[in-house]
């Protein structure tokens, strides 16, 4: 029980998270801040680009803030609506998003992820910059060309789904983008995620035309639906997902602490063949991703417990590399991990329906394969 706790209290900032994120989207609709960004989308985005665009701002963005969660929260709801106003399939859109806010969370130097990478593995974050970013500038480019040349041979919107009502064509009122300016810098200050969402929140609810009553406090707690936005989940809709990240975190806490995993991970290595270590790595991290259903436990496992070894026969930011490509990404993959469910909760649109069509989290495991075949990135201490 002490170890279940313990694992409980691990992920309390990211209960903290999701209740703030029911607390936002409500409040940042009733304001008309969604309504506001989705003007802005309207008036600049191409609708038979609308994935190319979605994954170029979601890369810009997630650069900025260096969070998935924090991308997504700002972008999801206007995009995705837009793609529901244009009749563009969600689940494109939405692939396309995860794969802009992922790259950023992976290559961007504020987040806490590529930060956690390098610190596990022992290598400052210039070196680790070095080794992420070939990967993640041909993921990047390969993925560009795919929405802009092969997706429209595919796929074409129909001519009359461009038109849209004109009322989200007049004047956009910049003073109720302040809530998203709020929350952007708060990220960028690194204040507390929970504490960013509330105050924005709060802000958005004082600028709203609604009154402080018990409609207001039915919305913010069971959620709102107001077109073209999907059903905006609410305090309440956030429960059953804190429930599961409790549960997997316990589960997480005593796996770790019976070291069950440690004789199997201590075989990875092969030092007379690269290309067969970067492979049994990539499998170790899928696997761990599997079973503890977050994104820092198996990258921490993976670091910690092959640094050591690895560093006997090859350079460790090699290995910093290969967790980036993998171990940062295979998350997202898997349907009931932690960071696919948020990331379902925010875009609405479920994780198997997604998954297919986030590019990045696919290619950047192949490149690492690929490349640990060529002599050149095998850079063995004599």
């Amino acid at each position: 029980m002490s170890i279940s706790l313990n694992g409980i209290i691990v992920v309390k900032e990211v209960v903290g998270i999701l209740l703030g994120v029911g607390i936002m989207l409500p409040s940042f609709a009733l304001s008309g801040t969604l309504n506001e960004i989705l003007k802005i989308f309207m008036f600049i985005l191409d609708p038979r680009y609308l994935a190319l665009f979605s994954f170029i701002f979601a890369s810009c963005l997630s650069m900025i803030i260096g969070s998935v969660t924090g991308t997504l929260c700002i972008l999801a709801a206007p995009i995705m609506a837009l793609s529901n106003s244009v009749h563009y399939p969600s689940y494109i859109v939405a692939g396309a998003l995860v794969s802009g806010a992922m790259l950023g969370d992976r290559t961007s130097v504020f987040s806490s992820a590529l930060r956690l990478t390098a610190v596990c593995v022992g290598v400052d974050i210039r070196s680790h910059l070095k080794a992420i970013l070939p990967n993640a500038i041909i993921s990047a480019t390969l993925i560009v060309i795919f929405y802009l040349v092969f997706l429209p041979l595919f796929f074409t919107i129909p001519i009359n789904s461009t038109h849209i009502n004109t009322s989200y064509l007049s004047k956009i009122s910049y003073f109720k983008l302040l809530p998203i300016i709020i929350l952007v810098v708060l990220f960028m200050k690194k204040v507390p995620l929970f504490f960013s969402f509330f105050l924005a929140s709060l802000f958005a609810l004082v600028i709203s035309n609604v009154s402080f009553d018990f409609n207001l406090l039915q919305s913010v707690f069971y959620g709102i639906s107001i077109w073209p936005f999907n059903h905006l989940n609410g305090i309440f809709s956030m429960l059953p997902l804190i429930a599961l990240v409790s549960i997997s975190s316990a589960f997480n806490s005593l796996l770790q602490k019976s070291q069950l995993l440690n004789s199997f991970v201590k075989r990875i290595i092969n030092p007379k063949s690269y290309p067969k270590s970067v492979f049994n790595v990539v499998v170790l991290n899928l696997i761990s991703s599997m079973l503890f259903c977050n994104q820092a436990l198996p990258l921490m496992l993976a670091a910690q417990q092959l640094r050591s070894e690895w560093q006997k026969y090859f350079k460790l930011p090699k290995l910093s590399g290969i967790l980036a490509d993998s171990a940062e990404v295979f998350p997202g993959l898997i349907p009931w991990n932690l960071l696919s469910q948020i990331c379902a909760i925010l875009l609405g649109v479920k994780p198997m329906y997604y998954i297919p069509f986030a590019l990045l989290l696919w290619i950047l495991p192949i490149l690492a394969l690929f490349f640990s075949f060529f002599p050149s990135q095998v850079k063995q201490i004599e």
